[in-house]
């Protein structure tokens, strides 16, 4: 009687709670990606090819084999529109692009159900770890055309959208998206403009915070991802007006890398006061140092781990005993680490004479180095404590955004 009385009241009831599940998630691949940008081949259900490098950025990279040899315990797979055709699609063909490429994924976990488990709840992900099986939760990255009305929102909820970012690479009716720095500029010239004009109308529109607001009473999560400054201290009110945590999903900080698009220590921590969560991010072009170290370490190889290596230890820093994800952007069009040694690194062979791994000479070519190149950060001493703690955390973001959770703890 009691939980008809708060069903009828339109309450959520707050469940009783697992273990804590221990592992680490990538909150940021693009499983589907194939669907929306051809280049990508035919999918993660082929067989690896040859001589995959990290310098992957219009090359397939993720394949079913490897994202079982990752050690990710939970991938957040965003499907998006191709960013160079969004301005000829409509909404209804937008919605069909959207919905293919969740299908795909839903379709990809039960050929693979041995390994791979689709997860529409936090319950029904906490069961599907619990079984041995690494969980896929769907995501979209940029509302651009499929965000429109409030039954948008509730579709994609009742879709089993857990994450959406409200823009991705260009302004969009809900908000501004931060100027990207090169060439990805060309996106959002007028963005840029109105970035440089006068940054305090670039933020969240009226249409955008109902739309947003939507989708937070929905219970999906928001990813803080792309928004330009105003953007974000809007979404970012609004999300912690209904008591709910947010993402941002793959993090460069601008106090390693000084550029106007990156995360300010400022906005981890106000991510991290309403219990959210970022995933760090290892694309070479984006997270070398700059200015450039001026006295690196022995043995620093730019653009390679080492460079990681600085983005997280900084962001751990910052947001000390809190869970920090990775947020890999793996067929996000971007490259990954290069290696230390061999003809692609800085030197030929290790300083000690130690045998060299598949990481050493290859890089992040593929997500099967995820586990190396973590298994390396560990030996050389970086405190990955906070990733072990991600998966966790953002299951409990996710109950929070459904109502399932009083409050982060």
């Amino acid at each position: 009687m009691i939980l008809a009385a708060f069903a009828l009241l339109g309450l959520a009831v707050p469940v009783a709670h697992a273990e804590p599940v221990s592992g680490y998630a990538d909150i940021h691949i693009h499983l589907a990606a194939h669907l929306a940008v051809p280049i990508y081949g035919a999918g993660p259900d082929r067989d690896p090819p040859a001589n995959q490098t990290w310098n992957h950025a219009l090359k397939p990279s993720l394949f079913a084999s490897q994202l079982a040899e990752s050690g990710v315990t939970l991938y957040v797979s965003l499907a998006y529109a191709n960013p160079f055709n969004t301005a000829l699609e409509t909404r209804s063909s937008m919605k069909a692009r959207i919905d293919r490429q969740l299908d795909y994924v839903e379709a990809f976990a039960a050929r693979h159900a041995d390994q791979f488990a689709w997860a529409r709840t936090p319950a029904e992900a906490r069961a599907d770890i619990a079984a041995g099986r690494i969980v896929i939760v769907h995501g979209i990255e940029g509302a651009t055309k499929i965000l429109s009305t409030p039954d948008d929102a509730a579709y994609w909820a009742h879709r089993g959208v857990a994450v959406v970012t409200p823009v991705h690479l260009a302004d969009n009716r809900l908000g501004g998206s931060f100027c990207m720095s090169g060439t990805l500029a060309m996106l959002n010239l007028p963005g840029c403009f109105r970035e440089l004009l006068a940054p305090r109308h670039h933020g969240l529109t009226a249409l955008g915070s109902d739309l947003v607001g939507d989708l937070l009473d929905d219970g999906v999560i928001v990813d803080l991802a792309h928004a330009s400054p105003t953007t974000f201290d809007g979404l970012l009110a609004l999300v912690k007006a209904r008591g709910k945590a947010p993402l941002y999903t793959h993090v460069v900080a601008q106090a390693v890398r000084d550029e106007a698009d990156e995360v300010t220590d400022r906005q981890l921590d106000a991510i991290y006061a309403l219990g959210g969560l970022v995933g760090v991010t290892a694309n070479h072009r984006n997270i070398a140092p700059k200015p450039a170290l001026t006295s690196p370490p022995p043995g620093y190889c730019p653009r390679s781990v080492d460079d990681f290596r600085l983005q997280w230890d900084h962001v751990v820093g910052v947001v000390p005993g809190q869970p920090v994800a990775w947020g890999s952007d793996f067929q996000g069009g971007v490259a990954h680490l290069r290696p230390r040694y061999g003809p692609l690194g800085c030197a030929d062979a290790r300083a000690d004479g130690a045998p060299l791994s598949a990481f050493d000479t290859l890089g992040l070519a593929h997500a099967g180095m995820v586990k190396p190149m973590f298994e390396q950060l560990v030996a050389e001493g970086a405190n990955l404590a906070p990733l072990q703690a991600s998966a966790e955390r953002f299951l409990e973001i996710w109950e929070l955004a459904r109502g399932e959770r009083r409050a982060i703890p």
